[in-house]
C-alpha cells in the first residue's frame, strides 16, 4: 500500500440539498484511503440534515449551526484539517474521480508543488460535464494578476499544502463578500507558484436559480481589484516600474497564448512566470513536466501510423 499522503477536504452548504448528495459523493467515492472530510453546514433548513446524517460515518466532522457566510464556514472547517493536502468545495460542485490519487501522486513526484489546479472544467445543472476552458486560460502567475489578469482560478481544482497554508497566515480574510478565494491567492503568490496539471481534477456547476458568483459579480470584481492594489503596494519598486510593460505584453501576446500558439507557449510562460505543465505521458506511463497541450494528429506513411512524437523521439 503506497504511502499516501492525507488529504483535508472541507464542504460548506446552506440550504443546498438539491446538489449536496451529489457533491459528497463525489468525495468519499474517491475511495482514497487517506482522506479527512469536513462538512460545515450554516443550520440550513431544506433536506440538507437528512443528507448529511445519511453519510456521517464518512466525516471526520460535522456540524450545523449558524454562522456569519461562506468565509467563516470554510474557515471553520480549515481550523479542524489535520492532513498534509488542503481544499474546499462548495455543496453543488463536483470533483472528478480518482483526482485524490492524482494529487496525491503529483505532489510526491514533484516536492516542488505546494499548490496545484487542474484542467477547469463545468457542470451543466443537472450535472453533465463541459470542457470549454482551455488549459493556457487555466495557467496562472502572480504577474498575470499584477497586470488585473485575474479571472478566475477554479478554486474547485486548487489543492495546497498544509505548510503553505500556514506560511500565508493559515486563515481566510472573511471580510470578503465573494473575494475571499482571489485574495487567499494572492497570498499564496507571494511566497509560491500555482502549478498546473492537464489531469481534471473538479467541476463549478452553473445554475438557474440564485447563484451568487453570477448575481453579484460587480461585487466580485471592486473587491478583486482592491486586492491587487493591495498587492502592488508591497511590490518592489523594479517590479511596479516593470509591470506597465508587461501589462502591454499581456495585451498583445496574450491572446496568442490562450489560443495555443507554439512559439507564444515558450515565450510567454517565460515572461510572466508561469511554471511548466505537468502532464501524462502515456508511453512512459507517468508523470512528466512539458508544455505540449495538443496531440497531432498523426500521419500515415505506407502502411504506418507515424506520430509527431514518435519522429522526435528517432531524432533524439
Amino acid at each position: 500500500m503506497k504511502n499516501y499522503p492525507k488529504i483535508s477536504i472541507v464542504t460548506i452548504n446552506y440550504n443546498g440539498g438539491t446538489y449536496l448528495e451529489e457533491t459528497i459523493e463525489s468525495v468519499i467515492n474517491q475511495d482514497y484511503p487517506n482522506l479527512e472530510y469536513i462538512l460545515i453546514d450554516g443550520g440550513s433548513t431544506d433536506n440538507s440534515l437528512d443528507i448529511i446524517k445519511k453519510y456521517q460515518s464518512h466525516f471526520s466532522y460535522w456540524e450545523s449551526s449558524k454562522d456569519e457566510g461562506q468565509y467563516f464556514a470554510i474557515q471553520k472547517g480549515f481550523q479542524k484539517c489535520t492532513g498534509d493536502i488542503m481544499a474546499w468545495i462548495s455543496s453543488d460542485d463536483k470533483y472528478l474521480p480518482k483526482a485524490f490519487f492524482v494529487v496525491a501522486d503529483i505532489f510526491t513526484k514533484f516536492p516542488e508543488t505546494n499548490w496545484l489546479m487542474g484542467q477547469a472544467r463545468e457542470y451543466t445543472e443537472f450535472g453533465a460535464l463541459v470542457g470549454r476552458i482551455t488549459i493556457p486560460w487555466c495557467r496562472w502567475s502572480k504577474y498575470r494578476y499584477y497586470t488585473n489578469d485575474f479571472q478566475f482560478i477554479q478554486q474547485e481544482s486548487c489543492f495546497w499544502s498544509k505548510e503553505l497554508w500556514e506560511k500565508a497566515g493559515a486563515k481566510l480574510d472573511t471580510s470578503y463578500k465573494l473575494a475571499g478565494d482571489m485574495e487567499l491567492w494572492a497570498r499564496f503568490f507571494r511566497f509560491e507558484k500555482l502549478h498546473t496539471t492537464t489531469f481534471e481534477l473538479a467541476g463549478f456547476r452553473h445554475r438557474k436559480d440564485e447563484q451568487r458568483s453570477k448575481d453579484f459579480l460587480h461585487i466580485y470584481l471592486e473587491e478583486a481589484k482592491k486586492i491587487i492594489r493591495r498587492e502592488k503596494k508591497v511590490l518592489s519598486f523594479k517590479i511596479r516600474l516593470i509591470l506597465p510593460i508587461m501589462n502591454l505584453i499581456r495585451w498583445f501576446l496574450g491572446p496568442f497564448f490562450f489560443f495555443d500558439s507554439l512559439l507564444i507557449n515558450k515565450i510567454y510562460p517565460f515572461l510572466f512566470g508561469i511554471p511548466t505543465l505537468i502532464n501524462y505521458d502515456f508511453d512512459l506511463h507517468d508523470y512528466v513536466r512539458s508544455n505540449v497541450t495538443i496531440q497531432h494528429p498523426p500521419m500515415v506513411l505506407g502502411k504506418r501510423q507515424i506520430h509527431r512524437k514518435t519522429l522526435r523521439k528517432k531524432n533524439g
